[in-house]
């Protein structure tokens, strides 16, 4: 049955579109999937907010970019008449969110099935920093709790989980941890259960995860305190359990001009000069989802940064998928961050 508030047309897309063009249309059905139809409505495939991300995780693909490379050309469909309980069974194993119904092969309904439960996963907030780069600015307040548009920034990061049905929270908590535990208390006025991960040390961007009690089981997601982003974060559970993954990080392109020529050497002479190339890199996004069972590599009571963390999986041959994240990310690391910030949500 189609999800309430959609019509069968919000889910149909052409194949030459740019990945641009898909992504918005996938904000519009809430990121359940689209169907690539011809313009008659016939059924040519599928394309998952999972497509796009691993294909922009590739050097050749990019926001303008066709999606035609990269929809799925062989989807799972069923034929017009199928029972509910057909349609369960056939998705019962599947890690899919839309399955298109047809007659001839003409779409003539989309059957949903939604979204991953989130309720069991708990999130992991990184609290406890001093953010000594933002000056007085943290002097008497802990950097998460630092306003933007009238609410603390880890207010806004509980928000954006609690949204969509995230409800079990751990904040990491050090400097100034107080201020931070009189505001949230348990959790309870925000809808959720808030517990604290006390760090009676500096113990790094993934030390206190030793913290966790014993008994935490499943996935987690492990996010930094200072990052505020629009992101759907039911997106990437989804793209996580696609790829059964032990870990998916996320991360960023960042991009900068070199401000000068840059000159290609050989032999001690210059072969080629480049005027202020751009320069493209992929960076960590502070965003991970982890399972459980790799906790074990993190050591007890001992300072322990997440790039670390990671080079020991890596190290082990643990397989990291990467998610990029496309949709707003501010890291307020610094004074005009917090700026950037308070002026992007003004009118929230």
């Amino acid at each position: 049955m189609l999800k309430k508030g959609f019509m069968i047309s919000d889910f149909f897309i052409g194949p030459n579109v740019t990945i641009k063009t898909a992504l918005a249309q996938l904000d519009k059905v809430k990121g359940l999937g689209l169907v690539v139809v011809d313009e008659s409505t016939k059924l040519l495939g599928s394309l998952t907010d999972g497509d796009i991300r691993r294909a922009l995780t590739l050097s050749n693909h990019d926001l303008q970019s066709s999606i035609e490379e990269i929809y799925h050309r062989d989807p799972i469909f069923v034929l017009k008449g199928v029972s509910e309980n057909e349609k369960k069974e056939i998705t019962k194993d599947k890690i899919i969110k839309i399955i298109p119904v047809l007659e001839n092969d003409i779409v003539v309904d989309v059957f949903t099935v939604g979204h991953e439960d989130t309720k069991g996963i708990s999130v992991v907030i990184m609290a406890g920093g001093l953010g000594s780069r933002l000056g007085e600015f943290t002097q008497k307040c802990p950097k998460p709790m630092l306003e933007v548009a009238g609410k603390p920034v880890l207010e806004r990061i509980l928000n954006n989980f609690t949204a969509v049905g995230f409800k079990n929270f751990f904040f990491s908590v050090n400097f100034m941890a107080e201020v931070i535990e009189d505001h949230f208390g348990d959790g309870s006025k925000f809808n959720c259960q808030v517990n604290y991960l006390k760090e009676d040390k500096r113990m790094g961007t993934a030390g206190s995860l030793s913290l966790l009690p014993d008994d935490i089981k499943g996935t987690i997601i492990v996010t930094n305190g200072d990052l505020l982003t629009l992101v759907d974060f039911r997106r990437l559970i989804s793209f996580h359990n696609q790829h059964q993954s032990p870990i998916t990080m996320c991360t960023r392109k960042y991009d900068f001009q070199v401000p000068f020529g840059v000159v290609s050497i050989v032999n001690g002479q210059a072969r080629e000069i480049d005027e202020k190339p751009n320069q493209s890199f992929n960076i960590s996004a502070g965003v991970y989802v982890i399972d459980t069972k790799l906790l074990r590599h993190v050591p007890k009571d001992e300072f322990f940064d997440m790039p670390t963390f990671l080079d020991k999986l890596i190290a082990d041959n643990v397989e990291i998928h990467c998610f990029p994240l496309i949709e707003q990310w501010i890291d307020i690391g610094q004074v005009g961050d917090l700026t950037l910030a308070r002026e992007k949500y003004s009118h929230d």
